[in-house]
C-alpha cells in the first residue's frame, strides 16, 4: 500500500464516481486523514450518457461527502455530444473530460488527484497497449504517482477493494455500461483476462509485476538516452536540441523521443515519425525532416539538430536592460509592470504582485542562465528544479523573461511564474507592483 506520510499538509481530491472502487478510495482515505496530516476534497464527474441513472449516482456522491464532511467538487458534460463534435469515441470523449476536471481542481489548489486504478487495471492496460503495439514505454502500465496524479491502490486487486467495502459496510452504485462489452476494456475485463486467469493462474499480477520490470528497464534506457542530448541557445534559431548520433537504435530512439517532447511535442508522433529520425542518421548533412508543430529536424556533422521554424522571429534579447517599471520587451514575450492590479493576464500566465521596497537596486531585466537560483516555498533551490516543479515546458524556459540580481544568480520573479519569497507582500508593505506578460503576436 501507498506511503501516505508523504502527503502530509497536502491536499487530496478523490475522483469518485460512486462505484465500489472509488468510493472505497474516498472512505480508506477519510479514514487516515487525521493520522498522515493531509486535508481531503472530492471530486465527481457526470458524464451525461446514463440519463437519470447519472443523476442519482452524483446525487448518492454528494450525500457521502456531505455525511463525512468531505468538501466536493462536481463537473458535468455532455460527452455523447462531445464525441460526435470532436470525431472521437465516447471513451475518448468521456476521458478526456475527466482529464480536464482533474486540472481545473489542480489550478483550484489542490496538490494531487487520486484514482482508484488498481492491480487488474494495470493488467488491462499492459495487455490492452500490448495488443496494439507499444513498445517497451507502453509496457509499463500505470504509475503509482504521476506529477498531481496518485493511485494508493495500485497494489491491490478488484477483490482486495470488494472485500474491503464489505467489511466496512460501504454501499455504493453500479454502472451498468461498465458490463456493456462495446467498450474494448470491458471485453478485455469480462472475457479475455477470466480466461487467461484460468489457463494461467496468477496471470494478472505477474502482468502487474512485468509492467514494473518493464517500467525499470525503461527509465534506464531513458537516462542513458539522456546523454546524447545537448540544449543550446542559437542565435538564428533560438532553442535547439542536438541530439548526438548513436549506433544504438533503442537508445536513440528515445533520446529523439525527448527532443521531440522538450520542444513541445506530446501527442502528435508515431513510431513513424521516430524510425524516420533514427535513418535521418544516414542521410547526407544538411538534410532536413519536418515534424508536428513546427518542429524540424535537420541533419549536422555529429548530430541531429531539432528547432522550431517560428521562433526565430521572437528570440529573448540577449542585453540586461535595468528593471523599470516601464516594463520589458522580452522578444516572445512582454513584461508590463502596473501599480493597479489588471483585470486579467492575458493568455495563461500568472498576475505577479511584490513588494517594490524589498526589490534590490540591482535588480534587472534578462534570460537564464547557468547556475541561477530562486528563493521558494521551501527554501532555496536551483532555476532548473524550480521550472521542474511549476511544470514549465522546457522549450520555454529560455524566453521567459526575468527580474534578477545583476552581480549574482539570484532570481527574483519568473515574470508569470512565481517571485522570489523575498520580495512578497506582508501586511507592512507599503508600495504593490503588479507584474503581467503578454505574448506577442507574429505579424
Amino acid at each position: 500500500m501507498m506511503d501516505l506520510n508523504k502527503f502530509s499538509n497536502k491536499r487530496i481530491c478523490v475522483a469518485t464516481s460512486g462505484g465500489a472502487d472509488s468510493l472505497s478510495l474516498l472512505h480508506y482515505l477519510w479514514q487516515r486523514q487525521e493520522k498522515y496530516g493531509y486535508t481531503l476534497s472530492a471530486l465527481h464527474c457526470e458524464h451525461g450518457i446514463r440519463g437519470e441513472e447519472s443523476l442519482a449516482d452524483a446525487e448518492f456522491v454528494k450525500e457521502i461527502c456531505q455525511a463525512w464532511n468531505i468538501p466536493l467538487y462536481t463537473f458535468a458534460e455532455n460527452c455523447p455530444l462531445r464525441a460526435k463534435n470532436e470525431g472521437v469515441s465516447l471513451e475518448t470523449a468521456a476521458r478526456n473530460f475527466r482529464l480536464e476536471c482533474y486540472q481545473k481542481v489542480v489550478e483550484q489548489g489542490e496538490d494531487f488527484v487520486a484514482t482508484a486504478h488498481h492491480k487488474d487495471d494495470e493488467a488491462e492496460t499492459v495487455l490492452f497497449r500490448l495488443a496494439r503495439g507499444a513498445s517497451l514505454s507502453g509496457m509499463k502500465g500505470i504509475s503509482e504517482v504521476n506529477g498531481y496524479m496518485v493511485r494508493p491502490f495500485l497494489s491491490w486487486s478488484r477483490s482486495d477493494i470488494e472485500k474491503y467495502a464489505q467489511e466496512n459496510k460501504l454501499s455504493y452504485r453500479v454502472d451498468c455500461t461498465n458490463f456493456e462489452l462495446d467498450a474494448t476494456r470491458n471485453k478485455l475485463r469480462f472475457e479475455v483476462l477470466p480466461k487467461l486467469e484460468k489457463a494461467v493462474p496468477g496471470a494478472k499480477g505477474n502482468i502487474a509485476k512485468f509492467a514494473f520490470l518493464a517500467a525499470e528497464d525503461d527509465e534506464l534506457l531513458y537516462k542513458y538516452a539522456q546523454a546524447l542530448l545537448l540544449e543550446k541557445a542559437d542565435e538564428e534559431l533560438g532553442y535547439t536540441i542536438q541530439v548526438q548520433f548513436c549506433d544504438e537504435r533503442a537508445l536513440f530512439r528515445r533520446a529523439c523521443l525527448l527532443a521531440l517532447k522538450r520542444m513541445g511535442v506530446e501527442r502528435d508522433y508515431t513510431f513513424t515519425h521516430l524510425e524516420a529520425l533514427v535513418n535521418l542518421q544516414n542521410s547526407e548533412r544538411g538534410a532536413t525532416l519536418d515534424m508536428p508543430q513546427n518542429i524540424v529536424v535537420k541533419k549536422q556533422e555529429n548530430c541531429l539538430l531539432f528547432y522550431n521554424k517560428s521562433d526565430a522571429i521572437f528570440l529573448p534579447k540577449t542585453t540586461p536592460i535595468k528593471f523599470t517599471e516601464e516594463g520589458f520587451d522580452g522578444g516572445r514575450y512582454e513584461v508590463n509592470i502596473l501599480k493597479t492590479p489588471p483585470e486579467t493576464s492575458g493568455e495563461t500566465f500568472k498576475i505577479l504582485c511584490f513588494d517594490r521596497e524589498k526589490l534590490p537596486q540591482d535588480a534587472i531585466f534578462r534570460f537564464r542562465k547557468e547556475g541561477d537560483e530562486i528563493q521558494s516555498f521551501g527554501g532555496r533551490k536551483t532555476l532548473k528544479k524550480f521550472f521542474n516543479e511549476k511544470k514549465v515546458e522546457p522549450q520555454e524556459r529560455g524566453y521567459l523573461p526575468l527580474i534578477a540580481s545583476e552581480k549574482t544568480s539570484e532570481v527574483y520573479a519568473v515574470c508569470g511564474v512565481e517571485i522570489s519569497e523575498k520580495i512578497k507582500i506582508t501586511d507592512e508593505t507599503h508600495c504593490v507592483l503588479y507584474i503581467t506578460v503578454q505574448k506577442k503576436k507574429e505579424n
